[in-house]
């Protein structure tokens, strides 16, 4: 879910080392909690793969810090949020890992929907994927948890600069994993067409400074319903991971073109929600917590699949933490509209 706040940057504050540090730890955390293990991406079993841990924490981890305080730093919107979201995901999936171009992903599997040496189907779902629940989310959700830290920046030019390291090995250690799992090379046009499309939503996204406006004259829905919402618009979404590799009749066009309508018909749902009246705290771990409920039972699946009890096992763990984390935060989170 986009964040609810009218601008989702406050005023420019210098950072205030010693009331960030835990905002920081946490948000540091979450990126790959959800992003990886609610869904089974990383399960028990891979803990025998140090690296790849590794690797992920890094990425992910300083790549949310760091997209959160551009976003603060710059003053940008919930459409700047999401723009430098797409980025990431493309940055990992296209350059790093390279599952956007590989014509057998990560695991040897053909993938569906691909013509001129780029997987189209896959790029788009994954790059929703990525921006969702590796970035909004997490953010969105460590807001909810630290309300009076929303509106600062967290790091300093030196830590901004350390996580900035951070994010540069992640990605090394992912562009080195696949390498290593793969015969895959990608091609100096490949190369390029990746670089603009990770350039041009971050140049994009540093046009999004206007404020978000009010909408007075409807009513915003009940927090249940973003609830359901984001559980049903999640789990369609995760439903498209079996078509990029499971195929279908019909043309990969088609199932792109649908999938980036449904993309865009959703963000503009979610926009005029934000801008009514209402709109607070609870519509938002409502919404991530369907979300994120969808991306745990899809997940369900990939390990029921894989076949390890012990995977299975620590997936039930998973979800336990996620619905008293939801509990939680249910109790601390006040109905009052976001700011």
């Amino acid at each position: 879910m986009m964040p609810g706040s009218r601008r989702f940057a406050g005023p420019r504050v210098r950072p205030q080392r010693s009331r960030s540090a835990l905002p920081v730890a946490v948000l540091f955390v979450l990126s790959p909690l959800i992003g990886e293990i609610v869904g089974a991406a990383f399960r028990f079993s891979y803990l025998a793969q140090p690296l790849r841990a590794v690797a992920i924490l890094c990425f992910y981890g300083a790549g949310v810090l760091l997209i959160r305080e551009v976003v603060q730093r710059l003053g940008l919107n919930g459409w700047g949020l999401l723009l430098l979201a797409v980025a990431f995901a493309v940055l990992e999936e296209g350059l790093g890992l390279q599952t956007i171009f590989n014509p057998q992903g990560m695991d040897g599997e053909t993938v569906y929907g691909r013509a001129f040496e780029v997987n189209w189907l896959w790029a788009v779902v994954v790059t929703g994927y990525h921006a969702v629940w590796s970035i909004v989310i997490p953010i969105v959700l460590t807001h909810l948890i630290f309300p009076a830290q929303r509106h600062t920046a967290w790091l300093s030019r030196s830590t901004l600069n350390v996580f900035a390291g951070v994010f540069a090995l992640g990605f090394a250690v992912f562009v080195f994993v696949s390498l290593i799992r793969s015969d895959f090379r990608l091609s100096a046009a490949q190369i390029i067409g990746g670089t603009a499309a990770v350039i041009l939503p971050v140049w994009l996204a540093g046009r999004c400074r206007r404020p978000w406006t009010t909408t007075p004259t409807k009513r915003c829905p009940r927090p249940a319903t973003v609830g359901w919402v984001g559980f049903g618009a999640g789990l369609a979404w995760l439903m498209l991971y079996l078509v990029a590799f499971i195929g279908t009749p019909a043309p990969f066009a088609v199932w792109t073109l649908a999938a980036l309508v449904f993309a865009a018909a959703l963000a503009a749902m979610v926009r005029r929600w934000v801008a009514r009246p209402g709109w607070n705290g609870r519509h938002q771990l409502d919404g991530c917590f369907g979300a994120v409920l969808a991306l745990w039972l899809f997940g369900l699946f990939l390990v029921a699949n894989g076949g390890r009890i012990d995977d299975v096992v620590f997936h039930f763990v998973v979800l336990a933490a996620v619905i008293v984390g939801y509990l939680w935060l249910r109790g601390r989170t006040r109905p009052v509209v976001a700011s």
